[in-house]
């Protein structure tokens, strides 16, 4: 399981997970309770940079965050079908294993659209 933290968006900024093909992103400000987000429920998922982020108008603590970034972290962005947002950060090796993860299931995807019916 590799570690995310939620920046900004319209999940509560905090921790959260993503493992195989799923985000575990914090579902109230007191982070009892937790959404897990299925990687095929993602419209778009995009790498950002610190400036796009500044420009959303985060909080103190975050911007804190952006300062003290490492060559290591990548900063992206995640739009849901449902239209929700989030900004998130991690390291670069999580963020690659997301990318690969999209590109496997939407691989799965075009070949179930693509397979000739039974009827």
């Amino acid at each position: 399981m590799s570690k995310i933290t939620i920046l900004a968006g319209d999940f509560p900024s905090g921790n959260g997970h993503f493992s195989f093909r799923n985000f575990t992103l914090p579902g109230d400000s007191n982070h009892y309770l937790c959404e897990t987000v299925n990687i095929n429920q993602l419209e778009s998922f995009n790498r950002v940079n610190r400036q796009m982020v500044t420009m959303l108008g985060v909080g103190e603590r975050t911007e804190r965050m952006l300062e003290d970034l490492t060559q290591d972290h990548v900063l992206f962005m995640a739009r849901l079908k449902d239209k929700r947002r989030f900004v998130g950060l991690t390291d670069s090796r999580t963020f690659d294993k997301m990318i690969q993860a999209r590109r496997i299931e939407g691989n799965k995807s075009e070949a179930l659209t693509k397979a000739p019916s039974a009827a």
